[in-house]
């Protein structure tokens, strides 16, 4: 994920936008002497070139891909360019050499990396030839392998595959689209795009002309030069590593693969480059301490890759010491569990500080000191690993690090090259106490009212927090207020929190901004920007529930936009068209929002998913709405079949989240909010015992059932345990609360101070409504509004008071970091906008802020 976000931080310094739309940067690609009558058409990440007037080209076929080295892309291109033209193939190639870098870098999408040039033969004849041509035209040019493909005939530059031609997709529940390609029988079915070659079922390849493909797949682990690959650990697009074992000896080692001319870095060296400096950095640092870096073993080339293997280092990556260990995390701890936690950081940091202190009397830097290169020996001991940056005397920095954890070049000027490893290590220890370390390149505050939530809790020992905030001392000036002030006086101080993010939501938005109307992230960018979720309608309920008119425009264009987009949208709650209708009859527009579920209604999505995020769960909520505010009975006639249509047991798990999700958005407990709901609504009881088998289902999840604080998996392939509103306990204490107001179920009653007591902590990575901090604060408020606890209420606003850490002011007003935390967003799951809501929510609190129908409308 965090690959894909990076690609969404190019363009704009401020907000996430989509790679193509980034002005041009770089030396901008094209062919020497285009063909007469021939156009190319910049678009972005690709040009395309075509002839008008050539024939259409037909829905699938056979693509020819053709790769090339970052020095020789001019050289190629003309080359292929002169063959297309001559062959009448229309085809495309990346705009710049800037975005050839971002697509061939280390962490580059896997299977698009190596795709330089694709060409589009009308049929296999005409790929045939193509090929053959530049097959023969290209004979000595080296390119990256390309892992969706298969290359055609021992070529190293020219790859082909089969898929599709034209935009067909498939739209998914959570408003991503699966592109679709057809199969021999002409149905349609996935383009698998993908890191292996896969053609559709009844289709064959032309081209392998009798030759082997790829041996098929064996039992038991792969062996490689006398090294059995028994675990894959990271996969990246400059190569993979893996556990494995010495054949000969059954010794456990590591195995490092690096991929020629892929993964691109620090001046343009690829992935080879760079295991040959490790291997020279490892076998130089053996020599001289053993131990302090991993042992290097052996160094071959096999499949066309390189490989070298070292020992393997028992333990765990320094990141899985927080998530796993830090009582900030975990329900019930006290000063005694945070005093030995503690110690432990303290014995880790000492024995990295150690281990640092010897390479550099070495004469060595490490480079990248971060959590994953970091491992936590039994014991508490420390290892380095992953030394493909480090360098010796003589040796030229290599310039490539992780975010948050390399320093700004302002502080290389200032402290030297001793600031690499020092400012590493100070990120380091601030992660091990709980990382807000995106927020504080932003402002070094955050950190101030860190430290406070800490201290509330149990002492921080000063030397860990000297380490951690080393180079982020407190402003001189802050803008915002300190901790204390905001401890004296919170409601007043949350007040003016609420006031500035809602300014900072109105000043970010631009109702002509070709893309949004309101900065979102990758995910609106890859569904769509005006939804509920990551878009403009969830931003428009955010400001209409908190009284704050919407900027000009905006409104005007969610109607426009919707109307003419409706057919392209998934029908649920959040990601499509029920939650958009339900924004824009809030906003006196009921007759639109009638045509949306209208088309909704006729979605296949209504029937294949059973969802709130995306499917029939959300869709009945958008039709209870609008059954609330008009009181048409059709409006409650499609509720009510749309949940009657639900089945139970493992038939409901197909139409749930993938991998059968959890939680409130993908999971069961969005549709037992359907069910209530509709019981709230209409007065019709009949569905609640279905609800309250799903929610017990929910429970029967826990990862830890014991636990004095649930938690909950995000589905049976994602184990992270969660507390979290989208998926966790803060999703299933939203819907347990109202069914306890209507049905008495004493499973239910038993357990929800066990679903509460995770949202009484105040760190989480995120600010975000659904998966951060704000959520904590606005369901414990919702709670507390329904239930009359004060306990929740108190810790609402606690929690509340928790955000400061995360707010970064601008210009008079205050901005968040949306998902990934790279850039700025105001939409309503991660943003701005859900922070906003939940303030809202915790000083004025109410029925209804979150798309629930409880009280009716006025």
């Amino acid at each position: 994920m965090a690959d894909a976000l990076a690609e969404f931080a190019v363009a704009d310094p401020e907000y996430y936008a989509p790679l193509d739309s980034a002005a041009p940067e770089g030396v901008v690609l094209a062919p020497g002497r285009p063909a007469a009558g021939w156009l190319g058409n910049p678009g972005g990440v690709w040009t395309m070139w075509h002839r008008p007037g050539m024939p259409a080209l037909p829905e699938d076929g056979w693509k020819v891909h053709v790769s090339a080295r970052l020095p020789r892309l001019g050289a190629v291109l003309d080359t292929v360019a002169e063959i297309c033209f001559a062959q009448d193939v229309a085809f495309k190639h990346l705009s710049t050499d800037r975005i050839y870098w971002w697509t061939h870098r280390k962490h580059a999408s896997r299977p698009q990396s190596g795709k330089f040039i694709a060409a589009y033969p009308v049929d296999a004849g005409a790929a045939r030839r193509l090929m053959e041509a530049l097959r023969e035209a290209l004979d000595g040019e080296q390119g990256p392998l390309i892992l969706s493909d298969r290359r055609y005939r021992g070529s190293a530059t020219v790859h082909y595959r089969y898929g599709a031609f034209r935009g067909d997709d498939l739209l998914e529940a959570d408003g991503t689209r699966t592109p679709l390609t057809r199969d021999g029988s002409g149905a349609a079915v996935p383009d698998r795009r993908g890191v292996s070659f896969r053609l559709p079922e009844g289709i064959t390849d032309p081209f392998s002309d009798g030759a082997p493909g790829p041996a098929a797949r064996t039992e038991g682990p792969v062996v490689v030069r006398g090294f059995a690959i028994t675990t894959a650990i990271v996969h990246s697009s400059g190569g993979s590593t893996y556990e494995g074992e010495e054949v000969a000896t059954g010794r456990r080692v590591f195995l490092k693969e690096a991929r020629p001319h892929h993964g691109l870095g620090s001046g343009d060296t690829d992935s080879v480059a760079r295991l040959h400096r490790e291997w020279r950095t490892l076998t130089a640092l053996h020599a001289l301490a053993p131990g302090l870096a991993p042992e290097p073993i052996a160094r071959f080339r096999a499949g066309g890759h390189e490989f070298m293997v070292t020992e393997f280092i028992e333990g765990k990556p320094l990141n899985h010491l927080p998530p796993t260990s830090h009582p900030l995390l975990k329900a019930g701890t006290g000063p005694a569990e945070y005093a030995a936690y503690y110690a432990r950081c303290e014995r880790v940091v000492t024995a990295l500080e150690d281990a640092l202190d010897r390479l550099h009397g070495l004469g060595w830097t490490f480079m990248d000191v971060s959590p994953t290169n970091v491992i936590v020996t039994p014991g508490d001991g420390i290892r380095l690993i992953d030394f493909e940056t480090a360098h010796g005397p003589g040796d030229a920095p290599v310039h490539m690090g992780t975010p948050g954890f390399y320093p700004p070049q302002e502080v290389v000027d200032r402290d030297g090259p001793s600031a690499y490893d020092d400012y590493g290590l100070s990120s380091l220890v601030q992660s091990l106490l709980g990382s807000v370390l995106h927020t504080v390149g932003h402002t070094p505050d955050a950190l101030t009212h860190f430290h406070r939530d800490l201290t509330e809790r149990a002492p921080v020992p000063d030397a860990l927090w000297k380490r951690s905030t080393r180079y982020h001392p407190p402003s001189e000036a802050p803008v915002l207020p300190s901790p204390e002030e905001v401890a004296a006086d919170p409601l007043r101080h949350l007040a003016d929190l609420r006031q500035a993010v809602a300014a900072g939501v109105l000043a970010a938005a631009d109702a002509a901004h070709p893309l949004r109307t309101f900065p979102t992230v990758p995910l609106g960018h890859s569904t769509n920007t005006l939804c509920v979720a990551h878009g403009a309608a969830g931003v428009l309920h955010a400001l209409n529930r908190c009284g704050v008119p919407a900027p000009e425009g905006a409104l005007e264009r969610l109607r426009r936009d919707a109307l003419a987009s409706a057919g392209e949208l998934a029908p649920g709650l959040h990601v499509g068209l029920a939650g958009i209708a339900w924004v824009l009859a809030e906003h006196g527009l009921p007759e639109e929002a009638r045509s949306l579920l209208d088309t909704a209604d006729r979605h296949p999505l209504a029937q294949r998913s059973a969802t709130l995020f995306g499917g029939a769960a959300g869709l009945a909520m958008g039709h209870l709405a609008l059954y609330r505010r008009t009181g048409d009975p059709h409006h409650a006639d499609r509720a009510h079949a749309l949940l009657t249509a639900q089945p139970a047991g493992d038939e409901l798990v197909p139409r749930l989240g993938r991998d059968d999700a959890t939680g409130l958005l993908h999971g069961r407990a969005g549709l037992a909010l359907a069910y209530q709901q509709f019981a709230e609504v209409t007065g019709d009881r009949s569905l609640l015992g279905r609800g309250v088998a799903l929610l017990h289902a929910e429970l029967d999840r826990a990862t830890d059932p014991d636990a004095a604080g649930l938690l909950f998996p995000v589905s049976t392939e994602d184990r992270r345990a969660m507390p979290y509103l989208y998926c966790g306990s803060a999703g299933l204490v939203h819907v347990a609360t109202r069914y306890l107001r209507t049905v008495a179920d004493e499973r239910l009653s038993a357990v929800m101070p066990r679903l509460l007591a995770p949202l009484h902590g105040t760190y989480t990575v995120l600010p975000a409504l659904f998966a951060g901090t704000a959520g904590y604060a606005f369901t414990l408020a919702e709670h507390g509004l329904l239930t009359g606890d004060g306990t929740s209420r108190t810790a609402a606003v606690r929690a509340a008071r928790a955000l400061y850490k995360h707010a970064v002011p601008h210009e008079g007003t205050v901005r968040f970091l949306g998902m990934g935390l790279l850039r700025f967003s105001t939409e309503l799951w991660s943003g701005a906008a859900g922070v906003l809501l939940a303030l809202d929510q915790v000083l004025a609190p109410r029925a209804d802020l979150l798309f629930t129908l409880d009280a009716p409308v006025e």
